[in-house]
């Protein structure tokens, strides 16, 4: 591993010639704290991927984006289609929320989030806000908030690529102003052969899936009536108890905000219907998972500036969930009341304060308060150094409650969270950041192998190190995290999670509008003693990336696992060797 990254990093050092950079002071992102801030003056750790760089790095699936986060580990139960898990900070996946557009993506029936069914081409932007954000977005938000941002284009551009698997993919965007009336629609149909699955499958695990991402805004004088709908429908073949069985998808939601503009503030009402399906042809019956979701509420800010703002907030979630499974079936219901006011203020040139607060009832767990202390203190306008503490609840959701090894004794879980960030703005073509955290859960809910249970104290302690630097034509981004995410009750390492993640990108800006990218990632073992008395070995991937803008065309190529190396990220399932995949983009 060493001379991988001991390379990047003495090329790093060599030279500070500056050629092409992107301005690192003004980088805005919206999750932190529901307003457009820029990233250098949040609270908290957040990463930005934007399209740019999706495209430069040729990823292909959502959760080989979130896997280049050194923050992030992802579990994978197969290739395309199958679930996927993802680890942010040490947490479990039930722990992360994350949003489409602003929706919440996890189904409440199964605790994860269905990342894999979402089209990278549809992207604009990913938001990964790292740390609890229970003030601003409730439950569930114990490891963090990630937030995908769809494309709002104007025109048409459409995608085609190819590759390993006998894979297909096509994506058309586009969009239109008229009068006072904008829309954009991203459509995807993506076909895969993949691979087998499990290590003892028989037969590959095809998959398909179709997406659709409409949206419209009306805008009168300063105020906005905007639509989002997003469908998802697919099918997955994967194994279950020896049998091959074929997997129904429906995943959608309809978004409807009305946002009236004051003088110096803004009024948000919003509604959100939401339903997730999942339908597969079992042995003996057709067994399915089905959620509904209706939100709805209103958010009032008060906007002075990005230094001094405050946002008043009001909610009402109706949930319920359905599920049959193997003969045994339950029907579980939650209603969820809220209200949260979060506020920021500059005290001076120097030190800028946030502080939030939410209190919210569940039908089932009762009444919760939540809320989080932030404070910068700026050296310069170029160094920042932030410390923030939050508290945070989640509960047992109906897989916990009812599903397989289900529990319906649990009790609800809750964090408290707290870290110090540096962030240094070297130069224009150079950063540094980095961040120490310590998170305290009680009653964690974990599997002991064969049941859902809760663990009386779980302890995650880590630091999170990114560095990134422009040399002549070449940028160069390291990430580094060292986590220790321990059950104290027995003082083991909870399943899954690695202590050491490292990832070193090189991007090479050639003449002629040609890149060339390569992408070393290193994991550390991981502790899987709860399934078999195996670990989850350490693996280094390395990644290769072209791409070239030819007379109106992008054209890139992508080499995942170079090396050919075999790895687990989940007990018993496969991972995919060197692959290939071949994009063509296009406007007309």
């Amino acid at each position: 591993m060493g001379k991988y990254f001991g390379i990047i990093i003495a090329i790093s050092l060599a030279t500070n010639t500056y050629v092409s950079a992107e301005t690192f002071l003004d980088q805005v992102v919206v999750t932190p704290l529901k307003k457009p801030t820029k990233v250098f003056n949040v609270f908290n750790n957040v990463q930005v991927i934007t399209s740019k760089e999706i495209k430069l790095q040729g990823y292909e699936s959502i959760n080989e984006i979130l896997g280049k986060s050194s923050s992030i580990s992802i579990g994978s139960n197969g290739g395309y289609g199958q679930t996927k898990s993802i680890f942010l900070r040490g947490t479990e996946s039930n722990h992360t929320k994350v949003l489409i557009n602003g929706v919440d993506l996890n189904p409440g029936t199964l605790g994860v989030p269905s990342i894999q069914h979402i089209s990278v081409d549809m992207i604009e932007s990913i938001e990964i806000s790292k740390g609890s954000m229970s003030t601003l977005y409730g439950k569930d938000t114990i490891g963090g908030v990630i937030n995908i941002i769809t494309k709002k284009n104007i025109g048409n551009k459409i995608s085609i690529s190819t590759g390993t698997h006998n894979t297909k993919n096509i994506v058309y965007s586009g969009g239109l102003n008229y009068m006072n009336h904008n829309f954009s629609t991203n459509i995807s149909r993506l076909e895969s052969d993949s691979y087998k699955a499990k290590v003892a499958s028989s037969k590959k695990h095809a998959y398909d899936t179709t997406n659709l991402d409409f949206n419209y805004v009306m805008t009168v004088g300063q105020s906005e009536v905007s639509t989002n709908y997003y469908k998802s429908i697919g099918n997955t073949e994967y194994d279950s108890f020896g049998s091959n069985l074929n997997q129904d998808h429906r995943d959608n939601h309809l978004k409807f905000n009305l946002n009236y503009v004051f003088a110096s503030s803004y009024l948000d009402f919003f509604y959100i219907k939401k339903t997730n399906e999942i339908n597969q042809a079992a042995l003996s019956a057709t067994d399915y998972t089905h959620t509904k979701i209706n939100t709805f509420g209103f958010e009032y800010t008060i906007a002075g500036n990005e230094s001094n703002h405050t946002l008043i907030g009001m909610g009402y979630d109706d949930e319920a969930m359905y599920e049959l499974s193997y003969g045994t079936s339950f029907k579980h219901t939650n209603k969820v009341k809220q209200a949260y006011i979060s506020s920021t203020h500059s005290i001076s040139e120097k030190l800028q304060t946030n502080f939030g607060i939410r209190a919210q009832n569940h039908s089932t767990y009762n009444s919760f308060t939540s809320g989080n202390v932030g404070i910068n203190y700026y050296l310069n306008p170029r160094f920042v150094i932030s410390a923030a503490l939050a508290k945070s609840f989640r509960a047992p959701d109906a897989t916990d409650l009812f599903g397989y090894g289900g529990n319906n004794n649990l009790n609800p879980e809750e964090s408290k969270t707290s870290e110090i960030s540096v962030r240094y703005i070297v130069s224009d073509n150079e950063s540094f950041a980095s961040t120490l955290y310590h998170n305290k859960i009680t009653n964690l809910i974990e599997s002991d192998g064969t049941k859902m249970q809760n663990i009386n104290k779980a302890r995650i302690n880590g630091i999170d190190i990114s560095y990134v630097k422009y040399i002549n034509n070449k940028k160069f981004d390291i990430q580094y995290t060292y986590q220790e995410p321990k059950d104290q009750t027995n003082n083991v390492i909870l399943s899954r999670r690695p202590r050491n993640r490292l990832i070193g990108n090189m991007t090479l800006f050639l003449k002629d509008a040609q890149t060339v990218g390569i992408t070393a990632t290193y994991e550390s073992s991981r502790d899987n003693s709860i399934y078999d008395t195996n670990q989850l070995g350490g693996y280094i991937l390395v990644d290769a990336n072209y791409t070239k803008d030819i007379q109106g065309y992008e054209v890139g190529f992508k080499v995942n696992n170079l090396l050919d190396k075999s790895y687990r990220l989940a007990h018993n399932y496969n991972t995919d060797g060197r692959s290939f995949n071949l994009t063509i983009k296009s406007d007309f």
